[in-house]
């Protein structure tokens, strides 16, 4: 409902009306953090939280409009400071706390060797902030709460599935074409009207693709069901119309590791559900044939290995030959990078945002220098060390999978360390740090 506030609210009102509305999610956020022991409960409203904003054009300018928005933040940091004082709450690193410690010096030591700025001091404390929502989290969550997880997951990947439906709906109003098949993607914005606001179209079908993780766990747990080959399918087909390159191949991946663990589950209600899909889908695309086409020309007339620089909008430029690019950055401050505030975005500086520079890699290497990519391979050992210790359970391997596959993305795009991406996987990995060590009988297994 707040997110859709960018099509009936005017530019003037949207953001206050948006941060007051806030106030509907934070509150209960509160009372459950007060009331309940276990704080499971208040994931989804976390994860519909951090997806709700819908502004468009919020830049670094709006931090000035954004006070009634600290006050949600606030409340959300109130709830969790009362928790912990009233269920005295123990802290343990678990895992991967040790790695997110170093991962939060890694973030504020840069900005301790350059002049104060409130920006960069914010962005500077992001990493204990991620700290803060994992250790939070691993230590107050109770049981195994993997299902739950997953149940979000799933409601999460819907919401945001339907955040990309309603941008088609309003091109829909604004068409004026005679052939719907054929413009199909043509009615789909461009440009910042395909922005979520939160992020843009490229971070929401992240997140889809990292959410599908929950159609091999439901092919698991619910085998006679059709729905998760219904819901890959919906999510897939607005990714490709979508034109988000980088998910389009992953989303594919993440199909193709559903129909192996399929053939090699060999259940016969799930394969049948498998071969009515697969009718379902030929049947789609011998209707929307044309959209087929465009969607595959989209894709492959982008493809050219001559001009790299321009395949890669630009990354190449972001990450090597750019006088302010990453690798420049880095030759500047080797050991600990130049932080995460430099230069407004160098390819586009009017757009008043900072400099990502789109691959975990590039953009550690600079923020971060050499002290930031040895915490990032430390942190990801210690994150696989945490997969292999539950990977019985069928939730954690499916997640597992669209994990990796999302930082596989990473290598090209923005993922690890960005705001979005990181609550939702320290939430995750609080869940998991929470199943207990002890050996799973087969019936705890069967069912998560």
């Amino acid at each position: 409902m707040i997110w859709t506030y960018r099509y009936f609210i005017g530019a003037d009102d949207i953001l206050n009306v948006t941060f007051y509305s806030l106030f509907l999610l934070t509150i209960p956020f509160l009372l459950i953090s007060i009331f309940y022991k276990n704080t499971v409960y208040t994931i989804p409203i976390l994860f519909g939280f951090v997806f709700c904003i819908g502004v468009v054009d919020m830049g670094l300018g709006s931090f000035d409009a954004s006070v009634v928005g600290f006050l949600n933040v606030l409340l959300v940091l109130i709830g969790i400071v009362i928790h912990l004082i009233k269920y005295k709450v123990k802290i343990k690193l678990k895992t991967i706390g040790l790695s997110l410690v170093l991962a939060a010096i890694s973030f504020i030591l840069p900005e301790l060797f350059k002049p104060f700025s409130l920006v960069g001091s914010m962005l500077g404390i992001l990493g204990f902030f991620y700290l803060f929502i994992f250790l939070y989290y691993a230590n107050t969550i109770e049981g195994n709460q993997l299902h739950y997880l997953m149940r979000v997951f799933a409601i999460t990947g819907l919401m945001l599935t339907f955040q990309m439906v309603s941008m088609w709906v309003h091109g829909f109003t604004l068409w004026e074409g005679t052939d719907l098949i054929k413009d199909f993607i043509e009615i789909f914005p461009r440009g910042k009207e395909s922005f979520p606001g939160w992020g843009n179209i490229n971070d929401l079908t992240i997140h889809l693709v990292l959410f599908s993780c929950i159609v091999i766990y439901y092919l698991h747990k619910y085998p006679k069901s059709i729905f998760p080959w219904l819901y890959l399918g919906f999510i897939a087909f607005w990714i490709y119309i979508s034109n988000a390159r980088g998910s389009m191949v992953t989303i594919t991946l993440s199909a193709l590791a559903c129909v192996i663990y399929a053939f090699f589950k060999r259940d016969k209600r799930q394969m049948i559900n498998l071969l009515i899909s697969f009718l379902l889908v030929v049947l789609i695309l011998v209707i929307f044939e044309p959209l087929v086409t465009q969607v595959m020309d989209s894709f492959f007339n982008t493809i050219n290995f001559d001009e790299p620089d321009t395949m890669l909008t630009g990354r190449i430029s972001l990450w090597i030959t750019h006088e302010k690019s990453a690798w420049n950055i880095f030759l500047k401050n080797p050991l600990i990078g130049s932080g995460w505030y430099n230069d407004l975005f160098i390819l586009s500086p009017d757009e008043n945002r900072i400099t990502v520079y789109h691959s975990t890699f590039f953009h550690v290497l600079a923020t971060g220098g050499i002290f930031g990519i040895i915490v990032l391979i430390y942190h990801f050992i210690k994150v696989y060390q945490l997969f292999k210790t539950h990977l019985v359970y069928k939730a954690v391997s499916a997640f597992f999978i669209t994990y990796l596959i999302s930082q596989f993305h990473g290598l090209l795009d923005n993922t690890q360390y960005m705001v979005h991406f990181s609550i939702i996987t320290y939430i995750a990995f609080a869940v998991i740090e929470n199943i207990p060590i002890n050996k799973p009988n087969e019936r705890e297994v069967q069912s998560v």
